[in-house]
C-alpha cells in the first residue's frame, strides 16, 4: 500500500477520533498524536500578530473547548492531502464547527503530519479565522 493511501486512513482516523472527543470530551487519542515539540499557531482577522501555542497549551485549550461545545460537530470541508515525501505530509481543510445546526466557527487549518518511530505525528498546525 502507497504511503499517500495509508496516511489518509490514518487520518480518516483521526477525524474518528475527534468525532469521539466531540460527542464524549475525551481527548485523549488526540493528544497521543501531539509530540512534546507540537505548536499551533492562529491568526485572528484583526489581531496585528499571531498567537502561538506550545503542546501544554494547546492541550489545555483544546481540552477546554471540547468541553465548552460538546455535542458539536467538527467538520473537515474541503480537505486535501499532499505527501510531502514518504515522511511528511500537509492537510490543508475548513475546519467547521456546528452545534445544533447552528456554526460557531470557521477556520482554514493546515496541518503538518511527520512520520517517526513508525506512527504518524502532528508537528505542527496554523488556523485562520475565516
Amino acid at each position: 500500500m502507497n504511503k499517500e493511501k495509508k496516511f489518509t486512513e490514518m487520518h480518516n482516523e483521526y477525524v474518528a477520533e475527534w468525532d469521539h472527543a466531540m460527542k464524549t470530551g475525551d481527548t485523549s487519542a488526540l493528544e497521543k498524536r501531539m509530540p512534546p515539540d507540537y505548536y499551533v499557531t492562529f491568526f485572528s482577522g484583526d489581531a496585528a500578530k499571531p498567537e502561538t501555542f506550545d503542546r501544554a497549551e494547546a492541550v489545555e485549550g483544546m481540552r477546554q473547548s471540547v468541553q465548552d461545545i460538546l455535542g458539536a460537530e467538527k467538520m473537515f470541508d474541503n480537505r486535501i492531502i499532499q505527501m510531502r515525501n514518504a515522511e511528511n505530509a500537509v492537510v490543508f481543510f475548513e475546519q467547521v464547527i456546528k452545534k445544533d445546526e447552528q456554526e460557531l466557527s470557521r477556520l482554514f487549518t493546515i496541518e503538518n503530519w511527520r512520520y517517526r518511530d513508525g506512527e504518524w505525528e502532528l508537528g505542527r498546525e496554523v488556523e485562520e479565522h475565516i
